[in-house]
């Protein structure tokens, strides 16, 4: 593993520890701006926010049609969270 994988790894792991509460709106200014810069350059990262903003937003709704698309990658994730090196290690 080179340097630069371990520094991807390390801003994919702090975001993902952050994702919840910046798309809750509930980040500070420093971690929002974190967080937004890095779901813009990681493309794998920046799929999970999309994935969770399409399952609040369809919470949010009180619809029962889920995205078919979001669900795909929902599950998709948390197989990745089984396999090792987990989601954020590419």
């Amino acid at each position: 593993m080179n340097v630069m994988s371990l520094s991807r790894m390390t801003r994919c792991f702090r975001t993902s520890r952050a994702l919840q509460r910046y798309l809750d709106g509930e980040a500070d200014d420093l971690t929002a701006a974190c967080v937004a810069e890095h779901l813009e350059e990681c493309r794998r990262c920046g799929l999970q926010a999309r994935t969770y903003q399409a399952i609040k937003q369809a919470l949010r709704s009180g619809s029962r049609d889920v995205d078919e698309l979001a669900l795909r990658r929902l599950r998709a994730f948390s197989r990745s969270l089984a396999e090792p090196g987990g989601p954020g290690t590419d």
